[in-house]
Order: structure tokens, then C-alpha cells, then sequence
């Protein structure tokens, strides 16, 4: 296993770990300060970003419309 991946790895596990605790959803940008302040993972914003990106087309994390933020909610897809 190469180093890419295996960070990868890691990063989908902790974000799925964050949207478990959080059933209500994040936006993108909370969900990166949840990584960043509480779980001390600081990484380049657009490697998180493809990351979310891909688990979204793979069927892990589900976006939703906010009527109270006007912004789209990161949640784990009921599957």
C-alpha cells in the first residue's frame, strides 16, 4: 500500500467517524474545523475535498440542501 492511499484511508475513516457523532450533517467547512480543532489533522484543503467528493459518488456520504444554512450537509447516506 502506497502512502497517498493509505492517508487517504485514514482521512475517509475519520470523517466517517465525525458524521456518525453528528447526525444533523456538517457543512463542508465545519467539518474540516472538526478535523482540524478537535482531531488535529490538518491537511491541504482541496485533498479533503476530493476526498468528500469521492465517498460522495461512492455512496458513503449523502449531500443534502440546508433550508436554515443555504448550504449543503455532509451525512453518512442511510445504506
Amino acid at each position: 500500500m502506497n502512502f497517498v492511499s493509505s492517508v487517504e484511508e485514514f482521512l475517509k475513516r475519520k470523517i466517517i467517524e465525525i458524521l456518525k457523532q453528528r447526525h444533523e450533517g456538517l457543512v463542508f467547512d465545519n467539518l474540516r474545523e472538526v478535523l482540524e480543532e478537535k482531531e488535529g489533522v490538518y491537511v491541504e484543503g482541496m485533498l479533503i475535498r476530493r476526498i468528500v467528493a469521492d465517498m460522495v459518488r461512492e455512496g458513503l456520504i449523502c449531500r443534502e440542501p440546508s433550508a436554515t444554512l443555504r448550504r449543503m450537509l455532509l451525512r453518512l447516506c442511510k445504506n
